[in-house]
């Protein structure tokens, strides 16, 4: 499980998220990625791309950022999830929340 940060600048955190979001993942990553995502209130693009499985807890943690940041203004976009994640997180139907792009520039869009 790791966290990479693709853009980091005065407007936007662009964040990617390697590995599982399940039980496991989630304690690896989670205080790294509320930290990095949600320090500020700035829109956040978050990279699905290579996430193979996300779980409750996963989703839990992404809903948590999400709150936190449009409590302040900012946005949380999920960008290119996997076809398996995008059919957990259209369960949980969180897009009022957290809008799900298939690109980055469409993702831009939705933050502005």
């Amino acid at each position: 499980m790791r966290l990479k940060i693709i853009r980091d600048d005065d407007s936007i955190m662009h964040v990617a998220i390697v590995g599982r979001l399940d039980v496991q993942g989630v304690n690896d990553i989670q205080y790294e990625f509320l930290n990095q995502t949600t320090s500020l209130p700035k829109s956040t693009l978050v990279d699905l791309s290579q996430v193979p499985f996300l779980g409750s807890l996963g989703i839990g943690m992404l809903l948590s950022a999400a709150k936190s940041l449009e409590r302040r203004g900012a946005k949380l976009v999920l960008l290119n999830p996997t076809a398996l994640v995008t059919q957990a997180l259209e369960t949980a139907d969180p897009h009022h929340v957290m809008p799900i792009a298939t690109a980055e520039a469409a993702a831009l869009e939705m933050i502005r």
